[in-house]
């Protein structure tokens, strides 16, 4: 088998990184396989079922804390999260085709994709069952093929500089209106850091109009109408 489990060890925790390229770092230095758990943590009953039925136990914990880098890649719609950790996570979503949630992914130390599964029942050992099966199919696939596809991150896009708070567009019907400030699109009632003059700021969509936008940027009161171009 690829993977090694070892005994439990109560109340041990483990690490979960957020950006990729230094969870790749840790797994070669250490030689372990990465598993990314993507996952929309704030809406979706079976990624919140996961982990508290896997990712939380200690079972998990002792067995990725000797054989696995672990990295979340989280797309919720409501909590707080940087632009920047969004753009990042939306960008792994698509390069890895993520379209249904959980997803786990399971990379070897150099970046080979072994395989991939969702939400298994039945606890950490069902999980950890699983996880063994996909990873020993995909071994043997990979040892085939004649020429395996080693994932590489895509260059980073270059810099984007923001200029004042502007509303950019308002879309969709009008019991769902999304609208785009700078970078970053919300709904009514949604919150997001916005980048602005180089720095960010946190803004809450208040009310969607027909031309316009209330919103409270760092708690202060505000209207932005469409910039027409």
């Amino acid at each position: 088998m690829i993977l090694a489990c070892t005994g439990a060890v109560l109340g041990q925790d483990v690490q979960w990184f957020t950006d990729l390229p230094t969870a790749r770092l840790q797994a070669k230095r250490e030689n372990k396989f990465m598993l990314l758990n993507f996952t929309v943590s704030d809406w979706d009953g079976q990624c919140t079922k996961l982990k508290a039925e896997v990712f939380d136990k200690p079972q998990f914990a002792s067995f990725a804390s000797s054989n696995l880098i672990l990295v979340e890649v989280d797309l919720p719609r409501n909590k707080l999260m940087t632009q920047a950790q969004k753009d990042a996570n939306r960008n792994l979503a698509a390069l890895f085709r993520v379209t249904g949630y959980p997803t786990v992914v399971v990379l070897n130390p150099g970046g080979l994709q072994m395989g991939r599964l969702g939400y298994v029942e039945g606890g950490p050992e069902a999980f950890l069952k699983e996880l063994e099966r996909v990873g020993e199919i995909s071994k043997t696939l990979a040892a085939e093929a004649h020429k395996p596809e080693i994932f590489k991150l895509p260059p980073p896009p270059p810099p984007i500089h923001y200029g004042p708070l502007a509303l950019k567009a308002i879309s969709g019907p009008k019991e769902r209106r999304i609208v785009l400030i700078n970078n970053a699109s919300l709904m009514q009632g949604e919150t997001a850091t916005v980048r602005t003059e180089g720095r960010e700021v946190e803004v809450r969509c208040k009310e969607i109009r027909e031309n316009s936008v209330l919103i409270t940027c760092n708690g202060e009161p505000l209207e932005l109408k469409l910039v027409r171009r």
